[in-house]
């Protein structure tokens, strides 16, 4: 697939597609595929699906967190958590989004 991080579905064949392209491509292009990726998954209403897409935004979280993107995480991150159930959750990362949205901008 030349496209890895556009599938519709996670599978392990899927799975070990992404992350086999995700640790050979640069950072820029890791980030791009983690956020991509994830919000394809998010739409999903199965838990194991939205458990990847989960995964995938805690990893970027982790190695590639940056203020320009945090919003669209965290919106995506609360929606997740909201269908997974995790109600906690998903107010805290409505909150986070709120203290964004709040934030002056420069």
């Amino acid at each position: 697939m030349s496209n890895w991080y556009q599938h519709l579905n996670w599978d392990d064949e899927a799975h070990q597609d992404f992350y086999q392209h995700y640790r050979q491509a640069e950072a820029e292009k890791q980030e791009l595929a983690l956020l991509h990726q994830a919000e394809l998954l998010s739409k999903h209403l199965d838990n194991t699906t939205l458990k990847a897409a989960e995964s995938l935004l805690i990893l970027w979280m982790s190695q590639h967190f940056n203020t320009e993107n945090a919003a669209r995480v965290y919106e995506l991150m609360q929606a997740i958590c909201t269908r997974i159930g995790d109600h906690d959750r998903a107010k805290d990362f409505k909150n986070k989004l709120d203290k964004i949205n709040a934030a002056p901008k420069r």
